[in-house]
């Protein structure tokens, strides 16, 4: 447990950093002064989340910087760089989708992606609402012929797909279908289309068309000319910065207790177009510090910036967190606590549906109080871990671990463990198998155990779990079954089940959380049995890894062919020395040399 230091704190501004016995950071945090902010963490009454963190943490240190705005950026970085338990890791997992033009390549694609990167290709988005990067994807495709499938474009297939067929490719993966100059033209025309430059774009398409006909290419001229017309139908462009009000985002807090709601609405032209919201459990007490940390944890990473946010109440960091938006975006970001007008009326709705989720029952701390008074616990089960079995006819046993903390899911702590010893269908020996892998390296690492394990199962999936257990671990945690279609729930040492109304916010959770277990098993085990199924007969080739399995497969479509192919034809699709050596471990396997 971390006491206060002899030594008094920095009275700077700055960052501090609560770091547990083997130095791994649990929290971290930045104020004006540190002397004042830290002397909150070591008062004799403290919120419970307050006293969790001090009785895991061995030691605090601190970092001065030279400003507050320092201060905050560096904040931000230390939580991206150690991703600390106690902070509050928010992410939009809504993200909006870009369209990527990968001018690098010889023959560019138009890919769709909500991931932009720093890859020399060029990215226009986002799309807001999302659909419209899908429509636009299809206009590429169908007007300016530009490839959007997943084939290399290198020339190695052996005929082109329907969408040749279909007049909406121009088959750069068929070697002599389209000329590098004339599909460079096509891409440029769909630059200047996604860049919404429809001047630019029709005197192009003009210019080439009146060159075409003056070559006598009368095909190509056509075509030139058809774009021309496409043009005036291709005229509602991507959301982004477009005249009018432009792309905003609106924010409204709501919450106490270490416990919040965070609603937000997406604007576009003054449009409502999609709505969010996230659930937060704050180590921070005051509001305006968990409003602040949220729009920095979701704009620190977001691939774009809106052109302005809006938000519910004034925050001490404002100047910053504009500050920061406007670097990140290039131009200034106005960030605003609108008092009339249409977006204050819907600054007023979010917030009245964040205090309404807040107050029906959506405080994860009061679930967590009535699972300890059930299960007799020491304190609330602040992490609890789920496990799940799926299997396919006894085959391919696949386990899966969920962890929740504070009632919300920790997807970055899910594992999935492949039953190694057990043979057969035996749920109660998998999950005692996984369990006990699970646990023991949880005490190998120095993690703590969870306050809670839950089991997809009834009394002898618990019996069997905790019967593994037992001799692997000095004290095994509480333990508790929940049970299928009746939903009743089995408590170690009990054997008789305990029925909670179905309106039970504790059986909601519980049932929530061994939902999530059963789902992620559930794909782990789908994703297992695919690759199985998919394993080409040529990765047991000597030096065909599934990379040339790959190529192999589309330029002779079937693995029969591959087979029957000489090694001059495998040569154009492998190279030489490759052709040799699969073209021999095929004929030693079929018994004899293939006749030229």
């Amino acid at each position: 447990m971390v006491e206060r230091p002899k030594e008094p704190f920095p009275s700077r501004p700055g960052c501090y950093l609560f770091r547990d016995a083997r130095g791994r950071p649990l929290y971290v945090g930045k104020a004006r002064n540190l002397r004042a902010r830290l002397a909150s963490y070591f008062q004799e009454k403290v919120p419970d989340k307050v006293a969790r963190l001090r009785r895991q943490a061995a030691s605090v240190e601190t970092v001065v910087t030279g400003s507050e705005w320092e201060a905050f950026l560096l904040e931000n970085n230390l939580i991206k760089q150690f991703r600390p338990r106690f902070n509050t890791l928010l992410k939009d997992d809504k993200t909006y989708p870009f369209l990527k033009l990968t001018v690098r390549d010889r023959f560019p694609k138009a890919v769709f992606t909500r991931h932009p990167e720093r890859d020399g290709s060029l990215y226009f988005g986002p799309f807001v609402p999302g659909w419209q990067a899908r429509r636009n994807l299809n206009l590429l495709q169908q007007h300016f012929k530009i490839a959007t499938c997943r084939d290399p474009l290198d020339g190695s297939r052996a005929r082109p797909c329907l969408y040749y067929e279909m007049g909406q490719c121009f088959a750069p993966c068929v070697k002599g279908k389209v000329s590098e100059a004339d599909y460079a033209a096509a891409v440029e025309a769909a630059r200047l289309f996604l860049e919404g430059k429809d001047r630019a774009l029709r005197e192009s398409l003009k210019a080439g068309m009146e060159e075409a006909a003056r070559r006598q290419d009368y095909e190509t001229a056509a075509h030139y000319r058809d774009l021309l017309k496409a043009t005036a139908f291709l005229s509602h462009r991507q959301a982004v910065a477009r005249p009018g009000e432009g792309h905003w985002e609106l924010f409204a807090l709501y919450g106490g207790g270490g416990s919040f709601f965070l609603h937000s609405f997406t604007l576009v032209d003054g449009k409502v177009v999609d709505q969010r919201h996230w659930a937060l459990d704050a180590l921070e007490e005051r509001e305006e510090e968990v409003f602040s940390a949220a729009l920095m944890r979701l704009y620190g990473n977001a691939p774009a910036i809106p052109d302005g946010i809006c938000i519910s109440r004034d925050l001490p960091d404002r100047p910053l967190l504009e500050r920061f938006l406007t670097e990140r975006k290039g131009r200034k970001v106005p960030v605003r606590v609108p008092r009339r007008g249409p977006k204050a009326d819907l600054v007023a709705t979010l917030l009245e549906n964040a205090r309404l989720a807040f107050q029906s029952g959506g405080d994860p701390a009061a679930v967590l109080r009535e699972l300890q008074h059930l299960f007799g616990l020491p304190s609330p089960p602040h992490r609890i871990e789920a496990f799940d079995i799926s299997h396919f006819h006894g085959g391919e046993t696949t386990a899966s671990s969920v962890v929740f903390e504070e009632g919300r899911p920790r997807k970055d702590a899910y594992r999935r463990y492949h039953v190694k010893t057990v043979a057969g269908v035996d749920d109660f020996a998998s999950l005692g198998e996984a369990v006990g892998r699970r646990l023991q390296r949880l005490v190998k690492e120095g993690e703590p155990l969870p306050d809670l394990l839950l089991i997809d199962g009834g009394w002898g999936q618990v019996s069997a779990v905790r019967r593994a257990l037992e001799g692997i671990l000095p004290a095994v945690p509480p333990l508790v079954g929940l049970a299928k279609r009746e939903e009743w729930l089995y408590r170690w040492p009990d054997p008789e089940p305990l029925v909670l109304s179905r309106d039970s916010p504790a059986l909601h959770l519980l049932m929530a959380i061994r939902d999530e277990a059963h789902r992620f098993a559930l794909a782990g085990h789908r994703a297992r049995r695919s690759r199985s199924r998919l394993r080409s007969p040529l990765l047991a080739l000597p030096g065909v890894g599934p990379k040339t399995a790959a190529k192999l497969l589309r330029a002779f479509l079937t693995t029969e062919a591959v087979r029957e192919a000489p090694a001059e034809a495998l040569e154009k699709v492998v190279g030489k020395a490759a052709a040799l050596r699969i073209r021999a471990a095929l004929d030693a396997a079929s018994d004899g040399p293939r006749e030229a």
